[in-house]
């Protein structure tokens, strides 16, 4: 329980939007709140005067005043509505930054586990509700809230010698009490919300689980079976609906209650009174009702950002220290790491070194885990045991800025954006290189003011690598740079590769890439074998 509503205080916080802004809102809410109240006080209480007090003079002050109320809604209302879209915007527009920058700090792997059905989508969804906290939570709970606090005052003050205090002090218990109630069934909400989530998950699990055999089994004539295995689920998402509507049905029930309660307080302490001070204070302990759904909806709201904030709590990474500079020496070094991937041992305490400039070929059936090893030294990808070293640096250390600046990684599927020539190859970057004749070394023919809609395969290949060497990284990591190329185009690359002077890591198949290397790792079932080359000077 103490856990939610830290939650939920903490989400606060941290979604709460501009000072200035909030301020602006909840003065606007609050003014439209008792503007609202006060013309349907108003309104009823001037026919009330007219029937005891006829004659326009009678009336003429409070009429005046109900128009003023209803001259000033309008604008009013609409202020209102500005100050929550603005809020709004901007609580969707950080939330949907925070988690850009949340799900970026991923490595692979967790990608991976994320990157099914509609979980990101989701997210992205969950980032949009934040702005509730504030707009359908705390704003209008405090419009209610001051408008019950200016209908006290109101009784209060209703006649001379304070003889409407008691009844005003009792209508004001009534409210703090009702409140009091909605928040303490907030836990509830919480806990029968979390519930059903969890009922709806395993029913639909379970759906998509049957799904792919129902045909069969229904040709079989066991659709039986279908419907014993969704028995289960079944009755527990019953259930927890169930409990989820009584657990509502109760909550609804606090303002009627409170109101019939505020009413009777009235009855019981209201001194005698002109009739139209009667009429007042009998419609602003009515107004309890308003108040308390108003309320009621915005703990609603309040619930459903709190399922939405535990999920996002999920997406975030505890923070790293990872502050380290780039060290002098460039050797990479690999000491008894082991890597896994679902299920199956990638690598198993495997150790080996790339000194400055060298240049390594791995390689290894396919499947054996080429590419998770590659992602892993790029240090987009985590070890589960041992340490990957830059010198005698953890990689894990090295702040992430710092670590792009110096280590270029390039996929096998490179995944080029359409556009201009030089906006492709320097977004994100800081260009180092000369551009333009990286890509003519690579038989690109393409200015930097080229528009570039389709390329091929193998150009796409050859644009990625310059893209990778325009930062001047000291380690190149290329996962099948070659794989479209023919002998002539690898000899460029290679080339190329070689004039950087950077550290380069290929993996790969070709024999052209391997007789350049200087040394070859060989990746077999989890184990890793290094085996140098001597006398490669350059491409053959």
């Amino acid at each position: 329980m103490k856990s939610d509503r830290d939650r939920l205080r903490r989400w606060l916080q941290r979604a709460q939007p501009p000072r200035a802004a909030l301020i602006r809102a909840l003065v606007a809410g609050t003014l439209s709140s008792i503007t609202a109240l006060g013309l349907f006080v108003g309104a009823i209480a001037l026919l009330v005067v007219s029937a005891t007090r006829p004659g326009l003079r009678a009336v003429a002050g409070i009429l005046i005043v109900i128009e003023l109320f209803a001259f000033l809604r309008s604008p009013i209302r609409f202020n209102e509505r500005m100050s929550a879209h603005r809020l709004g915007f901007t609580a969707v527009s950080h939330w949907r930054k925070w988690l850009l920058t949340t799900i970026g700090r991923w490595n692979v792997r967790r990608w991976r586990t994320y990157a099914h059905g509609d979980l990101l989508e989701r997210a992205l969804r969950d980032t949009d509700e934040l702005q509730d906290l504030w707009l359908r939570f705390v704003l209008p709970a405090a419009g209610s809230i001051a408008a019950f606090v200016a209908g006290d005052v109101v009784i209060a003050l209703l006649a001379p010698r304070g003889h409407w205090v008691p009844a005003a002090l009792l209508v004001a218990l009534v409210q703090v009490v009702g409140i009091v109630f909605l928040a303490a069934s907030a836990d509830s909400l919480i806990v029968v919300d979390r519930s059903l989530r969890r009922a709806r998950g395993e029913f639909r699990a379970a759906l998509v689980a049957l799904s792919t055999v129902s045909p069969e089994l229904s040709l079989l004539g066991v659709r039986s079976f279908l419907d014993h295995r969704l028995d289960g689920p079944r009755e527990a998402l019953a259930g927890a609906e169930a409990r989820a509507l009584h657990q509502r049905h109760r909550s609804a029930l606090v303002a009627p209650v409170a109101t019939v309660a505020a009413v009777m307080a009235l009855r019981l302490v209201a001194p005698v009174s002109a009739p139209v001070w009667t009429v007042v204070s009998l419609l602003l302990a009515l107004a309890t009702f308003e108040g308390l759904s108003a309320i009621r909806i915005a703990l609603d709201t309040a619930v459903a950002v709190s399922a939405a904030a535990e999920r996002l709590e999920d997406l975030e990474l505890p923070p790293t220290v990872a502050d380290a500079i780039w060290p002098v020496s460039t050797t990479l070094r690999v000491l008894r790491v082991t890597i896994r991937e679902d299920g199956r041992t990638i690598l198993d305490d495997g150790s080996f070194e790339v000194p400055p400039g060298k240049h390594v070929a791995v390689t290894g059936p396919s499947g054996s885990g080429k590419s998770t090893l590659l992602r892993t030294l790029a240090g987009l990808d985590a070890v589960d045991e041992g340490v990957i070293f830059i010198d005698e640096t953890p990689l894990v250390e090295i702040a992430e800025d710092v670590l792009r600046a110096h280590v270029a990684y390039v996929p096998s599927e490179t995944g080029l954006l359409r556009g201009y020539a030089r906006d492709v190859l320097a977004l994100g970057r800081t260009i180092v290189r000369p551009l333009d004749r990286d890509l003519i070394a690579l038989g690109i023919d393409a200015a930097l003011a080229t528009k570039w809609d389709e390329v091929s395969r193998g150009e796409g290949q050859r644009i990625a690598v310059v893209r990778a060497l325009a930062i001047d990284p000291d380690i190149v990591i290329l996962d099948e740079p070659t794989s479209g190329l023919g002998r002539d185009e690898t000899t460029a690359v290679l080339s190329l590769l070689a004039d950087s002077g950077a550290s380069v890591i290929i993996a790969t198949h070709d024999e052209q890439i391997i007789a350049w290397s200087d040394l070859v790792i060989d990746l077999s079932d989890g184990a890793v074998t290094a085996s140098p080359r001597h006398g490669t000077s350059g491409p053959r």
